[in-house]
Formats: structure tokens, C-alpha cells, sequence
């Protein structure tokens, strides 16, 4: 009965239905769509069996100042592997890229080498073959494991493929089985096409799996049943700290072992600042019911005489606070539907918008769990906005009710203070959303501003596999600068070099080394970030060189060994000397590898942001490609036009010299720039969205409150300018009573502001969350938007004809 009754009153008022529909849907839409962020990327549980109990695993670093971690090596990994007492089971993953050869074509796959507990720790089984055995980790046992979409896409889904020989990397590998469909390791991106048993890792005279101190491995554990992380990891703890003192040359910094769980790794730093947008979301939520609780509370006070006859004939409290909900309800099932709605097409955008380095964007959608939280939001949302306009209006006695309603004058001073409440209330959490945009624009502006010491303009990137087995270390070499010359020769081309890692790419290495004439024990030595390049590879990119010389044609295969450093290796270094004529001995940190060859610097180049635009340089050297071969380096090729149009003349140079070596990764240097800010970019836009929204919200909160007060005061007004009043003391008293509300409303977000800004200090760069700019402008917008909101209603007021009202009233 009283909701039929509701819906023909709110037909009856489409101006109020529609704008508290609209309002609400915005703030359930916006909501719903987050919270479909927030639930993929931080609460949906991993796709493995109990993935609490899986804990992702590294060395802390004490040689540097703050916790650091650090990859394992394969020593360190078998002795964690036998010596722990927490896990029932610890396994090893390492990335990297192969080349899959099939009729006569080449193909760039994902790969993981993995041990051979590694599926069992996860708790996976493949749905064909086998799993890996402990003999598919000795050298010469070459095995891998198919993903399910490499099995279907490039054997036609054969049930018969366990035990199929086939060709990567110009050797014989079988296939053990194919992993089930949706599997995926890492379980960030796509993941691995493949997984290589760790027998390719064991293979040489020098491999991989003998050499500690060569940290490259990630770790991984399944607790036993009973056991916490902390207890696991002090277990780990005292088999680190054994290592550390039978291996001090590699392992004297690794005394201790780092645990998270898999989920906590993969997140990152992305659950504070998710965390934070989902607070901001919510805060618009709440600005939405308190927008809608004050055209409630209007109207409801234009309802008093109908709920006062019905209360005099003989209705309860009850009935009428029923049929006051009633109308809450209604609006918030509605809003919830349109919400929904909206939301579905704000996750596109959020998809389309968000970062890639954001995990897991691609499994964001409307499930079940984020429909219920739609319907409960939606639930709250209408108990929230409606409880208190029904409570406040069913309080009120019949006869003084009837009274008042007969007279039309005011509703009392109670009322316009619980409605001028509500529009501080407003203010406060609209200006606290516009100050945490205002610092992340601010934050965000000065990320643009930032020189990342080379110019990203006009250079196409890419990188080229190259199989290792088929080539020398000469004539990996020479490949690269026979390429080199065809490159350069391709019209619009500047100039073309290559070299590892690229700035922006996340890659990175670090090498320790010698100072010559500083002598130090083995565990003792420095370790810095390394780059391999070409000749070129400077004047490529653009990276100022500031003494010294570059590379050239001279530092080649039977050059002398030369290094060129960076101005923050040189600072610190040699404070107070030149860097040039120095030199130092590079080496992995396993003294029987260490490089005993000393090589003289002769160059210093300017430093760049080679981890992101946020992060100060670090000390830095370089050593020519020739010197210190890397697998698959970036060729850097800069043109005079679009680079992006270079990719099919590279891929015809690529294959003139060996068409059995992929090309992958090809990029503009623009794009890394581009992706390096897609974090604060996401953020700030999100952010600013919000606090637009809520501004609107502001805006229209007091522009409703004004005019509901022009209209309770009409009497009063018409009698003030009656007796002498002019038109323009109206309008100043108006305009000074929004203004004076917006003012009370900017002081307490002021205050609010002061101590939830802290929150943001993570994600700014070079502004203080107390910024005095941001904050002076905030309230400055807030001042003029809240003058034009109350102009409106002050101007209608100012224009009342006194006899008329008088009259009327």
C-alpha cells in the first residue's frame, strides 16, 4: 500500500526523482565499479589450492640501507630446499624467453624454468602426461610442460602429446604433459606459454644451477599444516644465516630470508593507493546520500500538514515513518539498478584506462560477489539518506504541525540548522577529495616535468632473439652489427645501436666490482647497476656525456677493456677526483667467475631514470657488448618521423641475416616513458573524477538549500521589504547565508584534510601533503562555486514582490 502510494507521489515529482536518482546512481555506480577493481586485483583469492599457505620468498639485502630484497641462486635454493623444516615443499621459477621452431617457423615464447616440485607446490596437476620428476632437474634431461593455450593454438590439441619431441632453441625437448585450462604462472600478465624443466639450467660447463652467487631465481613455498609464516620464515632465517657463514664471498649479506604471501607479492604497492581510491569512492558515496537526505528533508517539511492528518486520524509513528521510507527505498532500488548499470560501464573504461603494471585488471567484471555488494550498497545507501529525513519529519506533533503548515511560514530554526548541517557536511567531504586531487595534479605535473636524462622522442625499440647454442660469443657480435649496419641504412634512420637493460623496461642489474688500488675481501665488494651497449648507443638516446669519451668502433672484440660510468657512480666514487683513468674489475660476485681484467673508465655520462621517473639515479656503469655479451639486447634505433613505422623494415632486416630469430617487444621508447607514468596518471584522473563529481554535489546541495529556504521565508522576506528592505539587502543576506555555510564547510575540511593528506605522502612527488598552494586554491574554487550556486536562489529572493507575497501568504 504505501510503497503503490510512494511511486504515484514520486510520478508526481519527476524534478526530485530524477536528481535524487541521478545523484545516487553516480554514487552506487562509482562504487560498485571500484570496488569490481578492488575485489579482482586485492580480495579474490589466487586460482591455487589454499593460496594462504603460499608465501613468496627472497634474501634481504643488509648491504644497503632499508629492506631490500634479493633474488636467490640455485645453491642457495637446494639448500633452503633440504635444510627447512616449515614447507611442505619449496620450488623455483626463473623467466626469460625461448624459441619455438615448428615447420620451418620460429616463434618467441614465454618460458619459465621451474624445478621439479614446482606444479606440486602450487597444487596443480596437468590434465595430460605427467608431472615433472626430481631426474627432469639433472643436466641433459631437456622437458617441458605445454600451456593449455599453446597445446590447442600450435599442436591442434592432440590427446597423444605427452612424450612428443620438439624444437626449442635448436634442441630436442619432451613434452611432459599440458597444464589445465586458465592456469597461469605467473600469475600476473599472461603468463608462461611453457615451463622448462630445470635440467636446461644444468646444462654446460658452467651452468646456472653450480654457480652461487648468480641470483636470479625466484622462490615460492607451501606451508605445512600449522606452521605461520613468521615461524617459517625464522626457519628460513637460521638456514640463511649457515649459508652466510660457509659462503661469506656471495652470501655475508644474506643473513635473513623475506616472506609474503604469493597474493601480498603480486599486489605491491598498488593495495595502498587502491586502497586509498576505494576510501575517496566512498566518500562520494556518502556525499551522494547526504546530497540526497537534504531534498528529503525539504521535502518532507512541505509534507507536514498530509502526515500530520494522517497522525490526527489516527496513524502511528510507525505507519508514518513506513510510508517516509517508503520513499527511500523505492529511490535506492532504482539508483541500484542505473547504478549497475553505469558501473558496467565504468569497469570498461577503468580496463581500458588502468596501468598495465596493475595485476590481475584483466579478471575486473560484475561477478557475483560485486553484484551483492551493489545490492547491500544499494540497501545501506537508502536506510542512510532516508532514516533521518523520516525520523526527523515523523517526530513532529500534529497540532504545531497543522499550524505551521496553515500559516506557511518557516518550519522552524531546528530545521534550517539540520539542513544547513547536511550542506557543511557536503562541503567538508568535497573539499577534502578536492585537495587530494589538487596534491596529485600538483604531484602529477611535477612527474611531467621530470628529465629522465634522455630524449624518448622518434626511437623504435625492440629485441631479437637469438639462439645462444648456434651462435659464438663472436658471432653473437657480429650478428648484432651486421644488423646494426642494415638499420642504419633504412631511409628516415638517424642512427641505430643496441643495448641492455633499457631504460623504463624493468630490467635491471646488479654486478658487483673492484676498485683498483682498493682492494677488498670478496663479500665485500660494491655492488652498482650494469649496463651492456654498443657504440652509438649514447648519441642514440641522447644521454649527455659529460667527460671522457663514448664507446666507439676501437672497444670491440680484441679492444682493451674499457668501462664508462655515470655522474652518480663518479660522485660517489671518486668525490674528489676524476673518474677518468680510473679503473675497476666487474665480475658476477662468484670470485671463481669474478673478471680479474681491469678496465680503464673513460668516459662519464649523465644520469637517468632507468627504474622510473619518481626514482633518483643510481651509480651506474656500462661495458661495451663486444666486452661483456648479454643475450637479446634492445636495438634503440632513432628516425626522423613516426618510429612505430620501422617495426616491419626491422622484422626484413632481422630475417636477411637469420630468419629463424624472432623479433618481440617491439615499442617505441614513448611508450615505456608513457607506461612509467600510468600509475599516477590512473590515479590522479580517478581521483579528480571523484572530486569533480563531488564539487557538483556541493554545488547543488546548496543551490537546494538555499532555494528550499527562499521558499519557507517567502512570508518573512515579502514582510522585510514591506517595512523598507531594499532588494539588495536580500540578496546579500542570502548570498551571506551559503557563503558563511560553504566557509564553516571549508574550515572543517580543512581540518579533516590536515590529518587524512598523510595518506597520499606515497604517492606524491615533490609536493607535501600540507601543501599551502593546493590548499589556498581548493578553497578558493570551493568560495566561487558555492557563490554561484547561492546567486540563483539570492537573485529569485531579491526579485519577490512584496504586496503579491503578502498577499499570497
Amino acid at each position: 500500500m504505501n510503497f503503490r502510494y510512494t511511486l504515484r507521489q514520486l510520478r508526481k515529482s519527476p524534478a526530485f526523482t530524477l536528481t535524487a536518482v541521478l545523484t545516487l546512481t553516480i554514487g552506487i555506480g562509482t562504487t560498485t565499479a571500484i570496488f569490481s577493481l578492488v575485489d579482482a586485483v586485492l580480495l579474490r583469492p589466487l586460482a591455487f589450492p589454499e593460496p594462504d599457505r603460499l608465501l613468496w620468498l627472497t634474501q634481504q639485502d643488509h648491504s644497503v640501507p632499508g629492506v631490500v630484497s634479493e633474488s636467490a641462486s640455485y645453491p642457495d635454493y637446494f639448500d633452503w630446499r633440504a635444510q627447512n623444516h616449515s614447507f611442505t615443499g619449496l620450488a623455483s621459477y626463473a623467466g626469460g624467453g625461448v624459441t619455438f621452431q615448428q615447420d620451418g617457423e620460429s616463434q618467441r615464447l614465454d618460458a619459465q624454468i621451474v624445478s621439479s616440485n614446482f606444479f606440486q607446490v602450487l597444487g596443480v596437476a596437468p590434465v595430460l602426461g605427467r608431472d615433472f620428476r626430481s631426474e627432469d632437474e639433472h643436466s641433459g634431461n631437456r622437458t617441458v610442460m605445454l600451456s593449455y593455450a599453446l597445446w590447442q593454438s600450435a599442436f591442434g590439441s592432440p590427446k597423444q602429446i605427452a612424450g612428443r619431441s620438439i624444437t626449442i632453441d635448436d634442441h630436442s625437448y619432451t613434452v611432459a604433459g599440458v597444464m589445465p585450462k586458465g592456469f597461469r604462472f605467473p600469475v600476473d600478465g599472461t603468463g608462461a606459454a611453457i615451463w622448462l624443466s630445470l635440467g636446461t639450467a644444468a646444462t654446460g660447463t658452467s651452468p646456472a644451477t653450480s654457480q652461487r652467487g648468480n641470483d636470479q631465481l625466484e622462490v615460492i613455498g607451501r606451508l605445512k599444516p600449522g606452521v605461520t609464516p613468521q615461524r617459517a620464515r625464522a626457519d628460513l632465517d637460521i638456514v640463511a644465516a649457515r649459508i652466510a657463514r660457509e659462503y661469506p664471498d656471495t652470501n655475508k649479506w644474506y643473513t635473513t630470508v623475506l616472506a609474503s604471501t604469493l597474493l601480498d607479492h603480486l599486489v605491491g604497492d598498488t593495495r595502498p593507493a587502491l586502497r586509498l581510491l576505494f576510501g575517496a569512492v566512498v566518500l562520494v558515496l556518502l556525499l551522494a546520500c547526504v546530497n540526497v537526505a537534504g531534498l528529503l528533508l525539504a521535502r518532507g517539511s512541505r509534507r507536514t500538514a498530509e502526515l500530520a492528518l494522517r497522525s490526527a486520524i489516527g496513524a502511528s509513528r510507525s505507519e508514518v515513518l513506513g510510508l517516509l521510507l517508503a520513499e527511500p527505498l523505492i529511490l535506492s532500488f532504482c539508483s541500484g539498478i542505473t547504478g549497475v548499470l553505469l558501473a558496467s560501464l565504468l569497469v570498461k573504461t577503468l580496463v581500458h584506462l588502468a596501468p598495465l603494471d596493475i595485476p590481475r585488471m584483466d579478471q575486473v567484471s560484475l561477478n557475483g560477489t560485486v553484484l551483492l555488494f551493489a545490492i547491500a550498497v544499494s540497501v545501506v545507501t537508502g536506510l542512510l539518506f532516508g532514516l533521518l529525513p523520516a525520523w526527523r519529519t515523523s517526530k513532529a506533533a500534529p497540532s504545531r504541525a497543522l499550524r505551521e503548515a496553515a500559516r506557511s511560514l518557516s518550519s522552524g530554526r531546528h530545521e534550517h540548522r539540520l539542513h544547513s548541517a547536511l550542506v557543511i557536511a557536503q562541503t567538508t567531504i568535497g573539499l577534502v577529495l578536492l585537495v587530494g586531487s589538487g596534491l596529485l595534479i600538483r604531484s602529477f605535473f611535477h612527474v611531467l616535468r621530470v628529465d629522465p636524462g634522455f630524449d624518448p622522442r622518434n626511437v623504435f625499440t625492440a629485441r631479437i632473439r637469438v639462439p645462444s647454442d648456434r651462435y659464438s660469443h663472436d658471432q653473437h657480435f657480429q650478428f648484432y652489427e651486421q644488423l646494426l649496419q642494415k638499420l642504419a641504412a633504412i631511409p628516415g634512420v638517424k642512427s641505430a645501436s643496441a643495448g641492455w637493460p633499457l631504460p623504463l623496461s624493468n630490467s635491471h642489474a646488479t654486478v658487483s666490482f673492484e676498485i683498483a688500488g682498493r682492494p677488498v675481501l670478496p663479500g665485500d665488494r660494491p655492488s652498482e647497476s650494469l649496463s651492456v651497449v654498443m657504440p652509438g648507443y649514447f648519441e642514440t638516446l641522447r644521454i649527455q656525456l659529460l667527460s671522457g669519451r663514448n664507446f666507439t668502433d676501437q672497444d670491440g672484440l680484441q679492444g682493451s677493456p674499457v668501462a664508462i660510468v655515470n655522474q652518480a657512480f663518479a660522485r660517489k666514487y671518486f668525490p674528489n677526483e676524476s673518474a677518468i683513468g680510473q679503473h675497476i674489475q666487474p665480475g658476477l660476485g662468484d670470485d671463481s667467475k669474478f673478471d680479474h681484467s681491469s678496465r680503464e673508465i673513460v668516459g662519464v655520462v649523465g644520469d637517468i631514470r632507468r627504474a622510473g621517473l619518481t626514482t633518483d639515479p643510481d651509480p651506474e656503469y656500462y661495458l661495451p657488448l663486444a666486452q661483456a655479451l648479454i643475450s637479446e639486447p634492445y636495438l634503440t634505433i632513432r628516425t626522423s618521423g613516426d618510429p612505430s613505422s620501422l617495426e616491419s623494415a626491422v622484422r626484413a632486416a632481422v630475417n636477411q641475416i637469420d630468419n629463424g630469430a624472432p623479433v618481440y617487444q617491439t615499442r617505441t621508447l614513448a611508450e615505456y616513458l608513457t607506461r612509467s607514468e600510468g600509475q599516477p596518471r590512473f590515479e590522479t584522473l580517478l581521483l579528480t573524477c571523484f572530486a569533480g563529481v563531488a564539487l557538483l554535489l556541493d554545488a547543488i546541495g546548496l543551490y537546494g538549500l538555499l532555494s528550499y529556504i527562499v521558499v519557507q521565508r517567502t512570508f518573512e522576506l515579502g514582510l522585510r521589504m514591506a517595512i523598507g528592505a531594499q532588494r539588495e539587502d536580500v540578496l546579500r543576506m542570502i548570498l551571506y547565508r551559503g557563503l558563511k555555510l560553504a566557509g564553516l564547510g571549508i574550515l572543517a575540511g580543512f581540518a579533516a584534510s590536515t590529518l587524512l593528506t598523510g595518506l597520499l605522502t606515497h604517492m606524491l612527488y615533490r609536493v607535501k601533503p600540507l601543501d599551502p598552494v593546493t590548499f589556498c586554491a581548493v578553497g578558493l574554487v570551493l568560495v566561487a562555486v558555492s557563490a554561484l550556486a547561492s546567486l540563483p536562489p539570492a537573485w529569485r529572493a531579491s526579485r519577490l514582490d512584496p504586496m503579491t507575497t503578502l498577499r499570497d501568504q
